[in-house]
C-alpha cells in the first residue's frame, strides 16, 4: 500500500514538473535523441549481422576451417529436430 502511495506521488511531481519546465524537457530531449538514435543503429545493425550470418562466414575465413580439415570430415552432418 505505501509503495503505491509513494508512486502516486511520484506520477504527479513528475507531472509538475514536466508541465512547469517543459522547455528544459524539450532541451533534454533534444539533446539524448541523437544518442539514443546511435545507439539503437547499432543494436539494429548488429542484430542484421547476427541474422545473416555475417559473422560465421567472417569466422570461417579466419581459421575455422582449419580445424574442420584436422578433424577430416568432408561432408556436412546435420541433424533431424523431430527424430
Amino acid at each position: 500500500m505505501l509503495s503505491i502511495v509513494f508512486g502516486l506521488i511520484a506520477i504527479c511531481l513528475g507531472f509538475w514538473g514536466l508541465v512547469k519546465y517543459w522547455w528544459y524537457m524539450v532541451d533534454l530531449l533534444v539533446a539524448i535523441l541523437p544518442l539514443v538514435l546511435i545507439f539503437s543503429g547499432i543494436v539494429a545493425l548488429l542484430a542484421g549481422i547476427k541474422n545473416t550470418g555475417i559473422k560465421t562466414s567472417f569466422k570461417d575465413k579466419n581459421g575455422s576451417k582449419e580445424n574442420d580439415e584436422a578433424s577430416g570430415d568432408d561432408a556436412p552432418q546435420s541433424r533431424k529436430k523431430d527424430e
